[in-house]
């Protein structure tokens, strides 16, 4: 079921990264940069995980500032006037964080996930106390917050590019969370 979790949420993440593309009035430069940083940041930690999850976390939170910056500034509005909305850039930074924080989630249950029949788990793989459930109660609240927030702009954008944007955003982090809490 994971795996199938897994492929998922990549196809939908490309199939979103993509769409950015396709919006018939343009996406500013920085909206296409952090729809393929979560797209391979997120291939990177389903896969090869050739960069640790938190150098992901590392890189993906200061952009997400950065978009968000670039959102709120009256200079980067005025520059992305034409480009896009500022429902899909903001979108795209809290996609940011979620992403970032998704991945490190993953890592958490990732111990118990791979381990082989026989093997030791790790020493600090036991459970502690009333946090243990912490990871699925976040992950739960990324999944719920993805829903929220994309169907308030799906409701917001009228082009279909827009909206398959957010659609897809938003089921990639719902599959991500699903993976946490199964």
């Amino acid at each position: 079921m994971s795996e199938l979790l897994h492929v998922f949420a990549l196809a939908t993440a490309l199939v979103g990264a993509g769409s950015l593309i396709l919006i018939p009035r343009g996406v500013g430069l920085p909206e296409v940069a952090a729809g393929a940083l979560m797209f391979i940041g997120m291939a990177d930690a389903m896969t090869l995980s050739l960069l640790p999850p938190v150098v992901w976390f590392a890189v993906m939170l200061p952009a997400a500032l950065a978009l968000a910056a670039r959102c709120r500034s009256p200079r980067g509005s005025e520059a992305s006037a034409g480009a896009g909305s500022a429902v899909l850039t903001g979108h795209l930074a809290l996609g940011l964080v979620s992403t970032a924080a998704l991945i490190l989630l993953m890592t958490t249950i990732a111990p118990d996930a791979v381990s082989a029949p026989g093997t030791v788990a790790a020493p600090d793989a036991h459970a502690h106390g009333g946090g243990a459930m912490m990871p699925q109660v976040m992950a739960g609240a990324f999944g719920l917050g993805a829903i929220l927030l994309g169907a308030i702009a799906l409701r917001t954008e009228r082009s279909w590019g827009h909206r398959l944007h957010h659609a897809t955003m938003a089921s990639s982090t719902v599959a991500m969370s699903a993976i946490v809490i199964l």
